[in-house]
């Protein structure tokens, strides 16, 4: 199974939550899904929405100054 890819850099908030929220519903269990993303917002409201929902995070971190990555599996 493939990894999901969404990109939302340049997208305002709650967009990358919503796409996030959306893939997982769509993935398989155990399918990684990464979200880019720009929002300063979804620094805080991506991690959170994570922990509470038991999802886990595989990897988090700021590309240099361009953007984030987070790294789920369902």
């Amino acid at each position: 199974m493939d990894k999901i890819k969404i990109d939302t850099k340049g997208m305002d908030c709650p967009m990358p939550l919503i796409e996030l929220k959306k893939s997982m519903e769509e993935a398989e269990k155990g399918q990684e899904i990464e979200v880019l993303f720009t929002c300063p917002e979804a620094t805080v409201n991506l991690p959170q929405y994570c922990q509470e929902n038991e999802i886990e995070v595989l990897n988090y971190e700021k590309e240099g100054n361009k953007f984030w990555r987070i790294v789920v599996r369902k």
